[in-house]
């Protein structure tokens, strides 16, 4: 795959990401004045509830779907796409029956109360709609439909934040509840209409081997995403039992913070990435991909983890409130673990595209075990901020694995070329942060910044010319 292609299909899904998140940080500013940073909170644990449980009816669809059609012949497509429809709309109604069944002890397990109980309800609704919209996002990408889905995700989070922000504003809590369910409604039903004009329904009925295909297949997908939304829901579960909700919220703050800006790069590696490595040829062609992503992903992400890292204080501002203090001192952490996911997600990717059931399982396990584990440990000793500690740590940790694995599936470490960029790209990240560490104003972190995205934008406009 050129290196070209990945860059532009990684800017057209970050153009498309960058609204989303100036929307999900409006809907967030508007919690954090409205109720502070227990509404934030309250956001994190809804949200990892939803999709602990939506990553478990999901049964790995939204990824096997994309491998299964992607790597099908022209001829096998049909049978393919009416399997993944038929599974996605029996998962979907699963999805609702969960949430229905469990809103109420999980609600009293994370809050032990049922203050939170009609939030996680009305929340819970939402489930369906993040299964369905697995599968019809799985028919889109397979399809290779990137720009439908960058449109998609506009359209979605504008319609979500509209419907949403009103009831936040008048009914609090319960409408922070509701705008997380019209997050998840308004995307479905827009990826439902894309689905059905680019990839209309044909009467062909389900081959059961197919069924079975996607059934095993995302059965250890399924172990994967519940894996992490299970860490995550437990992390939070930690800090609100040991710190409250409100340290909780700070932790939240940080976490979508540090890992949103540069999101972009990690919706391109789900959008055009993942597919075209379950298609690839062999295991030195896939390789070769995931490190041209990799290299993209540096380029791209870069300018957005400098301001992150010179300008934090300011961002959090910005996006939340001044009484955020408590997340500062835990988003640096989290910022450099988010860089160090430059590495480890396309060699997840891989993975994920080419690799056996087990090894997949028993890679994500690991990550995940460590990802709980740790918060666990340091959080007595070093207070919130040994949770964002404990989050750059499982992650250096995950990507040294994923090198490993790499390295035994297609023989060779990854090349000197890659190795280097990321080293380099980590030394210009922490020259920068030194760079303002005794800076007093909120500003100051421009400059590096700007000498970074010079940078990055000269090799962008480079490699497009020259590949």
């Amino acid at each position: 795959m050129p290196f070209a292609r990945i860059l532009r299909s990684s800017a057209l899904m970050g153009g498309a990401q960058v609204i989303v998140l100036a929307v999900g940080f409006l809907r967030t500013k508007v919690v954090a004045l409205v109720l502070g940073a227990t509404g934030i909170g309250l956001i994190g644990v809804l949200n990892s509830f939803n999709g602990n449980i939506a990553s478990f009816a999901g049964w790995g669809l939204a990824t096997s779907g994309v491998r299964t059609i992607a790597a099908a012949g022209d001829n096998e497509k049909a049978d393919k796409i009416a399997a993944v429809r038929r599974l996605g709309y029996f998962l979907s109604w699963a999805g609702l029956f969960a949430a229905v069944v469990l809103f109420w002890p999980l609600g009293r397990a994370t809050f032990s109360s049922n203050r939170y109980a009609l939030e996680m309800a009305i929340a819970g609704l939402a489930v369906p709609c993040l299964v369905a919209s697995g599968m019809w996002s799985a028919l889109l990408q397979a399809m290779g439909r990137v720009k439908t889905l960058a449109k998609i995700q506009i359209i979605g989070a504008l319609g979500g934040l509209t419907l949403g922000v009103p009831f936040i504003y008048f009914l609090g809590s319960e409408g922070v509840a509701l705008s997380v369910f019209f997050a998840a409604a308004v995307p479905a039903i827009a990826l439902w209409n894309a689905a059905r004009r680019h990839c209309p329904p044909v009467m062909v009925p389900a081959n059961p081997a197919d069924l079975r295909q996607l059934l095993h297949l995302g059965g250890a997908l399924m172990a994967v995403g519940w894996l992490a939304q299970l860490s995550a829901y437990v992390i939070r579960l930690i800090i609100v039992r040991e710190s409250g909700l409100e340290a909780a919220g700070y932790y939240q703050a940080a976490y979508a913070l540090a890992g949103s800006l540069p999101g972009f790069v990690f919706a391109a590696m789900a959008a055009d990435f993942f597919p075209r490595i379950a298609s690839a040829r062999d295991e030195s062609a896939a390789a070769d991909i995931a490190e041209k992503q990799i290299q993209a992903g540096l380029l791209l992400a870069l300018p957005l983890l400098a301001v992150l890292l010179t300008m934090g204080k300011l961002c959090v501002y910005l996006l939340y409130a001044r009484t955020f203090d408590g997340a500062l001192s835990l988003l640096p952490w989290m910022i450099w673990g988010v860089f160090l996911r430059l590495l480890a997600w396309p060699l997840g990717y891989w993975l994920l595209a080419r690799g056996s059931a087990r090894s997949v399982i028993l890679v994500e396990l690991f990550g995940n075990v460590l990802a709980t584990l740790l918060p666990w440990m340091l959080l007595p000793a070093f207070g919130l901020e040994g949770a964002a500690i404990a989050f750059l740590a499982s992650y250096a940790l995950y990507a040294m694995v994923m090198m490993c694995v790499a390295r035994a599936r297609c023989g060779r470490w990854l090349g000197a070329r890659t190795l280097a960029g990321f080293a380099g790209a980590a030394g210009v990240l922490l020259l920068a942060q030194v760079s303002v560490s005794h800076a007093a104003g909120l500003y100051w972190g421009l400059l590096p910044t700007a000498i970074i995205a010079g940078g990055c934008l000269w090799a962008y406009r480079r490699a497009l010319r020259t590949d």
